[in-house]
């Protein structure tokens, strides 16, 4: 797969080419990018240090990171890829934070009138499916282990198309290319119908780590910022009180 083709490059200012020396970065999951764009926005102005946003896929970033890619302040929707991104930049593990999660929902396209629900119960419904690729995108992994909590999972991934991010994945049931997705619920909210929500117990405590990855003049305050926010909440994510085992 290409490597930097994955990224978007999003400059939170009108970003100048060549990039601003005194540039910070921050590298976010790719379900995280709206909120994580306001607030680097907020820090830029208040503080006056250009802030670049890359989205991808946490799977991409943590590659990315690992084959030379530059970055100030990382966000990622999974804990393992958290982990193995400590293991190459160990200023990730010192200033590692968790302040928000989100959740696992099932959902279809936007149906103004409909009222429809489904039940977790028995077989998975008909139709075509989009997934997360579960090996490298954090919302295809829940979603993996809440199919297979269900005993769906055989059935499912037969009739599915596995997407590169949690964006993709959100696209597909909102253009209608599919009947139904496994999304994060702050990607559904107010582009999808919500069917159903998967109970923690079943698609496994969903989190989302943040750090810094390098030293740079202001990474520790961009942190602060984005872990800090209440946009988070705002955007459909939900609090999370951090506990020993984040760390």
């Amino acid at each position: 797969m290409p490597r930097v083709a994955w990224l978007l490059l999003l400059g939170v200012l009108s970003a100048c080419s060549p990039e601003d020396p005194d540039t910070l970065r921050l590298l976010v999951a790719s379900s995280a990018i709206e909120p994580a764009r306001k607030i680097a926005a907020q820090y830029q102005q208040q503080s006056g240090i250009p802030v670049l946003v890359i989205a991808a896929s946490s799977g991409a970033l943590v590659r990315q990171v690992e084959n030379g890619l530059r970055g100030d302040v990382v966000l990622l929707a999974s804990p393992d890829w958290m982990q193995r991104l400590e293991s190459h930049s160990p200023i990730a593990s010192e200033t590692r934070r968790v302040s928000f999660g989100n959740r696992l929902v099932i959902a279809t396209r936007w149906q103004t009138e409909s009222s429809r629900t489904i039940s977790l119960e028995g077989d998975p419904p008909e139709g075509r499916w989009v997934i997360g690729i579960p090996s490298s995108v954090p919302v295809g992994k829940h979603a993996k282990a809440a199919l297979q909590a269900l005993g769906w999972w055989e059935q499912v991934k037969t009739r599915s198309v596995m997407a590169a991010d949690a964006r993709a994945a959100c696209a597909h049931v909102r253009s209608g290319s599919v009947d139904l997705g496994l999304l994060w619920a702050s990607d559904a909210r107010g582009h999808c119908q919500v069917l159903a929500e998967i109970p923690e117990q079943i698609s496994g405590p969903i989190t989302y780590p943040a750090a810094c990855i390098s030293n740079r003049a202001g990474s520790r305050e961009l942190l602060a910022w984005l872990c800090d926010s209440p946009i988070w909440i705002e955007a459909g994510f939900i609090p999370h009180i951090e506990k020993k085992e984040d760390r």
